[in-house]
């Protein structure tokens, strides 16, 4: 095999020019950005100002989906809050919204919605939620871009984020995006995060040529093989602090422009997997187009699918990886099965939707290296696959 695919993340773009006036970023409309440190730092800072908004008796609550990033759950613990979890709708990335209800209580300060590899969450009907209940409404956009939000400022506040591997690649950083007109009351808030600065010097121009260099297909394969760096790993990191950060408008500008001209990979997936749908297997981004308000227009950060079993999704894991497809399972676990989350929460749950959609998640590179032939190959293996596998049931529905 020489080289592999990686399974996501985009090259780092070169900056630009330092623009004379300040620019029109495209959520302009509604909000305004403070930058971060990274993705986590923003939602750790958006988690303090509900916090500020709505003082509660006891501990505060916030409201998040049983299945994501345990760096959310880092994020709100930095905090002093609470995360409750919420089981998600059959065979979609989407919190219950009956479940939802009935998770809000007294010391419930929020709800974050999470955008799922570009799969953005219900946003307006989560938003009548809150208006019921008196709640500060996140959109975690850390997978998606542009935020669902930026067209009609439905979220309160919005959470970018440009770490590695996620849609714009800044090596690190993010955004909080605060409603403009609640901007004023926030300051005070905002201020007692510490703010560091992101110089673009020579240090950075070497990371950037290295990393991006390391991203082709050959060094990511001899990447893969270093056991220590722990590529892909799933782990609870404890969030000690969080940070605003400075940074550079000419960089941010260069990653959105990266973005927007990126290619769009994921009409040919839709084109090449159609035969798996009579075969048990589920396309996230094709069923959950009209729920969740998909553009079909903006690249990816991965293809999505769901496998019929979770021992046909493990094949499908190790034989694509094994014709130098980078599949992989994504955080392979629902959170409470994430090592040092569970004693985070408030009580002990069962989640039974979201442990079978973590048991049958199979992602897909769809970033601008991967190629029409690597579609097809990994098209022919699912349906060779898929053809010696007797039908199953999924595990909620039986």
């Amino acid at each position: 095999m020489w080289g592999k695919v990686r399974p996501v993340g985009s090259r780092v773009p070169k900056p630009g020019h330092k623009p004379q006036v300040e620019p029109p970023y495209i959520w302009g409309s509604f909000y305004q950005a403070e930058f971060t440190s990274s993705g986590t730092d923003a939602l750790a800072i958006a988690v303090a100002v509900a916090l500020n908004r709505k003082k509660v008796q006891s501990r505060p609550e916030v409201i998040l989906p049983a299945y994501g990033c345990p760096d959310i759950v880092s994020a709100v613990v930095s905090q002093g809050v609470k995360p409750v979890l919420v089981d998600l709708m059959p065979d979609t990335p989407f919190m219950d919204l009956e479940k939802v209800r009935e998770a809000i209580g007294p010391s419930t300060i929020a709800i974050i919605a999470v955008g799922f590899l570009g799969i953005p969450e219900r946003l307006e009907l989560l938003a009548s939620v809150c208006r019921e209940h008196d709640l500060f409404l996140i959109e975690d956009s850390a997978q998606c871009f542009p935020p669902a939000s930026v067209n009609s400022g439905v979220a309160d506040a919005v959470i970018l984020s440009f770490g590695r591997g996620k849609p714009i690649n800044l090596m690190g950083g993010g955004a909080l995006l605060i409603r403009s007109e609640a901007i004023a009351t926030c300051s005070a808030v905002l201020d007692h995060f510490p703010l560091l600065r992101t110089e673009i010097g020579l240090k950075w121009r070497l990371k950037r040529l290295i990393f991006n260099a390391l991203m082709r297909r050959i060094p990511y394969l001899l990447l893969e093989r270093l056991p220590f760096l722990r590529l892909g790993e799933t782990r609870y990191r404890p969030l000690d602090g969080a940070s605003r950060n400075d940074i550079p408008a000419r960089l941010v500008l260069s990653g959105i422009r990266s973005f927007e001209n990126r290619p769009v990979q994921h009409p040919i997936y839709d084109s090449c997997l159609d035969t798996l749908d009579t075969k048990g297997w589920i396309r996230l981004g094709l069923t959950n187009k009209k729920l969740g308000g998909l553009d079909e227009r903006l690249p990816r950060l991965r293809y999505a699918i769901l496998a019929p079993s979770t021992e046909l999704r493990d094949r499908a894991e190790l034989e694509l990886n094994a014709h130098g497809i980078s599949a992989n399972s994504f955080y392979r676990n629902s959170l409470p099965d994430v090592p040092g989350v569970e004693a985070l929460l408030i009580q002990k749950k069962e989640y039974p939707v979201a442990d079978s959609f973590a048991s049958r998640l199979l992602t897909l590179p769809c970033h601008e290296d991967v190629r029409e032939a690597d579609i097809k190959l990994i098209a022919a293996v699912l349906d060779g696959l898929s053809t010696r596998e007797p039908p199953q049931a999924c595990a909620h529905h039986r």
